[in-house]
């Protein structure tokens, strides 16, 4: 996906549709628009995620959460995924972000209502440094009750970016939204819980959790959001090789 990626005079990154996604009555995503939700389902063993993210703790001193480590196995998974984090731009453009730049953004619970928290340049830091920066950002937000989700801008123009959901913090075990009308995909992440499952010919307990990526198909085939997920699930089961903390 990364090599699909044009640029225009601006310096802006985007993805032209091919004509094998378009049809005569394709209408503009802005006028009328009718998502045409699809989803993809992975099961993530979480297990070693876990242990890793106590050992930095008891290390470091300090307190990381699975989000944060959501975080950032997603955005190193984006990096050759960017057309998940786009945004539409006419009938057959979508606006990208440099793969290099991915940033996340997602919800934060403010008693009844909610506010949002943006980790910019997600890939680009380290596991500590995001758990930092989101335990801010979440602070700051309750503490001066920023409710409300405003898409954020970049140069007057709305922001290529990518948008986890956590029903999971509250005891869901699956769920099921569409992506914003100007988004092109969101991340559904779900409970993590013990479950019986089977490795090596052997019933283990295991703590697994559910992701579920929501995509617009008009924007993108299936080998696209598969692809990420794929590259999601080894990353956070596999957390030594992924998360650089210095």
């Amino acid at each position: 996906m990364y090599m699909n990626l044009e640029r225009d005079k601006e310096g802006r990154y985007y993805y032209r549709l091919p004509r094998s996604l378009l049809s005569e009555d394709l209408k503009h995503p802005y006028a009328d628009y009718h998502p045409r939700p699809t989803y993809g389902s992975i099961s993530i063993d979480m297990t070693d995620a876990d242990a890793y993210k106590r050992k930095l703790e008891e290390d470091n001193k300090i307190r990381i959460t699975f989000t944060s480590m959501i975080i950032k196995a997603a955005a190193e998974a984006l990096e050759d995924f960017p057309i998940l984090c786009g945004v539409w731009e006419g009938k057959d453009r979508i606006r990208c972000p440099d793969p290099r730049k991915i940033d996340i953004v997602g919800p934060v619970q403010i008693e009844e209502k909610g506010g949002f928290f943006l980790i910019e340049e997600a890939n680009r830091k380290t596991l500590i440094g995001i758990s930092e920066e989101l335990r801010t950002q979440v602070d700051k937000v309750r503490l001066e009750k920023k409710v409300g989700y405003p898409w954020p801008r970049e140069r007057g123009e709305l922001k290529p970016l990518f948008e986890i959901t956590n029903p999971g913090m509250m005891g869901v075990e699956s769920a099921f939204t569409v992506p914003r009308p100007i988004a092109t995909s969101l991340l559904i992440i779900c409970v993590i819980e013990e479950k019986p499952i089977v490795r090596d010919g052997q019933i283990v307990v295991r703590k697994m959790m559910n992701a579920i990526l929501s995509i617009d198909h008009y924007a993108m085939l299936a080998k696209i959001p598969l692809g990420f997920l794929n590259k999601f699930k080894r990353n956070l089961e596999n957390p030594s090789l992924t998360f650089n903390v210095v």
